[in-house]
């Protein structure tokens, strides 16, 4: 039987899943008792933020068809580099098996990364890599193609490469969103026409991002594009944005993600393009990679193991519209997203 539990570091407390106290632990024969179990620990960037949620569901399920997973999931209240790095001190104390971090900025992770390598913890990244630390994995989308799928759903949509572009992004320090405006600027920068204004930062509040959306399209009602490489502002309540609402598609309006908040802005035209993630992998997908370098010593992979990148448009939002409705439960999200686990891959 798989365990859970999801620690809240703010308050230090402990909240665990069916089945799984402490108590029942010590009450079990001495035979189940004898059986390897593995505790991998899902680190996302907050608890606060809804983009995580399908990840969650994803951890538990791939902990649940594994069976000898204690699965824990912990993050900051809200995205903290600091934080995140007290947590992963916290787990390495814990003597964790294995830990899939998403970092919130790579510089305060290196040295507790590397601490947790040098003491036998299998440690690996999503989302958001930590270059330079010694992990052996990282599992998500290239940011950098990301990016680029970006600027090209922004120049289909202009209809011309010329006109001002506006990059938006979350944390000024998070890799995968650095990486995602690099790819931006690599593909839209092609064109002598294009001028870029910012990265405008709202880290990853969901406030501060709405509110930026208003000021921007108040002060550039004449720009070609408004490209969102961390569009948090767009889980919210649409009416908290009345300039979008007014502006419907004049100003192109490119996001990142593919959540369900979002999809209801594409049907309703006031954002053009959104380019996403596997949101059940970095659950799913995190937690078999863990496992199965846990338990076959022989199994390699490569340092990026990459993800597909969804694009919703007004096309296809509806089929998108229905994945999310199945998907608002655990067992929904195992059936909307419903993927085989990644196996060892020659590196």
């Amino acid at each position: 039987m798989a365990s859970h539990e999801i620690i809240q570091p703010t308050r230090r407390t402990l909240i665990r899943g069916a089945g799984a106290t402490a108590l029942a632990g010590l009450a079990m024969p001495a035979i189940a008792r004898a059986a390897k179990r593995y505790s991998i620990a899902v680190v996302p960037k907050s608890l606060d933020n809804p983009v995580f949620y399908t990840a969650h569901y994803g951890a538990m399920q791939r902990a649940k068809e594994l069976g000898d997973v204690d699965l824990i999931w912990t993050a900051s209240a809200t995205s903290d580099a600091s934080q995140e790095a007290e947590i992963i001190q916290n787990l390495i104390t814990r003597h964790v098996d294995g830990m899939a971090i998403d970092a919130n900025a790579p510089q305060p992770l290196i040295a507790p990364i590397n601490e947790a390598v040098e003491k036998g913890i299998v440690t690996i990244t999503w989302d958001s890599d930590v270059p330079g630390s010694k992990r052996e994995v990282y599992y998500g989308v290239d940011n950098t193609k990301m990016g680029a799928r970006m600027g090209e759903q922004a120049l289909k949509f202009m209809g011309k490469p010329s006109g001002k572009v506006i990059l938006v992004s979350g944390g000024p320090g998070a890799t995968n969103l650095n990486a995602r405006l690099a790819g931006v600027k690599q593909m839209m920068g092609k064109h002598k026409g294009i001028e870029f204004l910012g990265p405008y930062f709202d880290d990853d509040d969901l406030t501060k991002g709405q509110e930026l959306m208003n000021n921007l399209l108040t002060a550039h009602p004449d720009a070609g594009a408004i490209v969102n490489v961390a569009a948090v502002a767009f889980f919210g309540k649409v009416a908290a944005m009345p300039k979008l609402i007014s502006n419907h598609g004049k100003v192109k309006i490119i996001g990142s993600d593919v959540l369900a908040p979002e999809i209801p802005l594409v049907q309703k035209g006031y954002v053009q393009a959104l380019v996403g993630q596997d949101y059940w992998g970095w659950g799913y997908q995190t937690v078999t990679i863990i496992h199965n370098m846990l338990t076959n010593k022989n199994c390699r992979y490569p340092k990026l193991v990459p993800q597909h990148m969804p694009v919703v448009t007004k096309a296809n939002a509806d089929h998108w519209a229905k994945i999310w409705k199945e998907a608002a439960t655990p067992a929904g999200a195992a059936r909307a997203f419903r993927e085989a686990p990644v196996g060892c891959m020659a590196t």
